[in-house]
């Protein structure tokens, strides 16, 4: 293999790669350099330099793999050299035609991408990546920069309503505390917050939001409420974090349009919820 040790240096990947790393590189390489995707002038030079690589490799691999094999000759008949003549042949038309058909399958998922490319989708998608990322990145530093504690007894609670569908719901409380302060929180967590209990809380720095919130009722009992008002939990860091496998990812793959068309639209629709309410 030592030999073929250029074609390994084209596509990038140690001598004696593994097939499935060698067909990774290669078509992460093509895909970078197919004239239908890059316009510059040296792309189909590069283009057709990583198609002879692999082509180069993946023959290699099988003449060895051939060689290795058990032979036991036969000077006697000459039905058995034919036999085996037409076996090596048959053998060199199937490589011959799984690279054209995976040639053509190259071209055809480039064509697409090409034309993925060139639709207002491509950049509609790339742009919400980066709003992703910069919401994924301000969510997971929002849950450590908490800042202005307060606390104080909640004097009044006033209820939240939304008109929803032509209903009236309840989408969360105030609170008055004796302090002067309000605070929204969500439903479920006004609903265990009574009048006259002392509430201690932190907002954090980027959304002032509250995490959660410490509270002492008028029995004296101390239990925590997670107020879930806009929070950096890990389910939405998740969420957020879908559209960024469009960076690790081959180009094109059911994996890429399917993040891409989650960026799209999911993302938008999270980033008007998470404002809302």
């Amino acid at each position: 293999m030592q030999r073929f040790s250029k074609a390994y240096e084209v596509l990038g990947v140690e001598v004696g790669a593994p097939q499935d790393e060698v067909k990774r590189a290669f078509r992460k390489l093509a895909f970078k350099y197919h004239p239908d995707l890059n316009s510059s002038p040296k792309a189909h030079e590069m283009f057709l330099n990583v198609q002879k690589a692999y082509e180069i490799i993946v023959t290699a691999e099988k003449t060895f793999a051939d060689i290795e094999e058990p032979v036991t000759p036969n000077w006697k008949s000459r039905d058995r050299d034919k036999q085996n003549i037409t076996r090596a042949e048959a053998i060199r038309k199937a490589r011959e035609t799984a690279q054209r058909l995976d040639r053509i399958k190259l071209q055809k998922e480039a064509k697409h991408f090409a034309h993925f490319k060139k639709s207002i989708y491509y950049p509609w998608t790339i742009a919400m990546v980066h709003v992703s990322l910069i919401f994924f990145l301000l969510i997971a530093a929002d849950a450590f920069l908490l800042t202005e504690t307060h606390h104080g007894f909640v004097v009044d609670k006033v209820t939240n309503t939304s008109d929803i569908l032509g209903s009236e719901m309840i989408t969360g409380y105030t609170l008055k505390f004796n302090t002067g302060d309000m605070v929204e929180v969500s439903r479920g967590a006004g609903e265990r917050m009574s009048k006259y209990s002392h509430v201690s809380f932190a907002r954090s720095f980027i959304f002032n939001d509250i995490p959660r919130v410490y509270v002492v009722n008028k029995d004296l009992k101390e239990f925590v409420v997670d107020t879930f008002n806009k929070p950096p939990y890990l389910f939405f860091l998740l969420f957020l974090a879908v559209p960024l496998l469009l960076y690790y990812v081959d180009r094109p793959s059911a994996v890429f349009y399917a993040a891409g068309a989650f960026a799209r639209y999911a993302v938008v629709i999270f980033i008007v919820s998470y404002m809302i309410f």
